[in-house]
């Protein structure tokens, strides 16, 4: 099945979201569509904000966390937290539904069966800071063929988004079925609005 994607051809950078290397590696695997985010420290006033439509997943060892992945996800964690590589492997494109911010800590807590965090993170990610919540971005996760990036200066820092120079495929495979991931969709939907 192919992705109604269409590669972005006259772009020279395009952007990434820095995220835990197992939630990658979950997202690409779609055991989750979801992605909770707070935000790094070098976000700016505004915070985070989801600021793209398209974008690269960028795994990061960085707050990599193994230990605060629920256990039966642990699989998907290797324990490399720490520096980062000279260079990094780029293979999935995530598209963005939608996004909302979650003030509410017994909605967030509905949203724990749908990834991996383990409660505790959560609830640590959700209190940090001067506001008390966290964002919810709803992704349908791409195939891209697989490019290695190298590990620029630009791409560390607390900061959410970066931009690379590596183009994704113009031909994108959905890690989900239509139907698959609308019902994960749905599951979201209902968890989030505590219906």
């Amino acid at each position: 099945m192919s992705a109604s994607h269409t590669h972005p051809a006259q772009a020279i950078e395009w952007p990434a979201l820095k995220e835990a290397e197992p939630i990658v590696r979950a997202l690409g695997k779609g055991l989750q569509s979801l992605i909770l985010r707070k935000g790094g420290i070098a976000e700016g006033r505004g915070g985070f904000a989801a600021s793209h439509a398209d974008f690269w997943l960028l795994p990061t060892r960085f707050h990599a966390q193994a230990d605060k992945i629920r256990p039966e996800f642990r699989f998907l964690a290797e324990e490399r937290e720490g520096a980062e590589p000279d260079a990094v492997e780029l293979q999935y494109v995530a598209k963005l539904a939608w996004s909302r911010w979650i003030a509410d800590w017994t909605l967030i807590r509905r949203l724990i069966p749908l990834q991996l965090w383990e409660e505790e993170l959560l609830r640590e990610r959700f209190a940090y800071g001067g506001k008390e919540g966290l964002h919810l971005l709803m992704v349908r996760v791409y195939r891209s063929e697989k490019v290695v990036c190298p590990w620029e200066r630009n791409l560390g820092g607390c900061r959410s988004w970066v931009s690379v120079r590596s183009p994704w495929s113009e031909a994108l495979l959905p890690v989900l079925s239509d139907g698959q991931f609308d019902s994960c969709v749905r599951e979201a939907v209902a968890a989030a609005e505590g219906g």
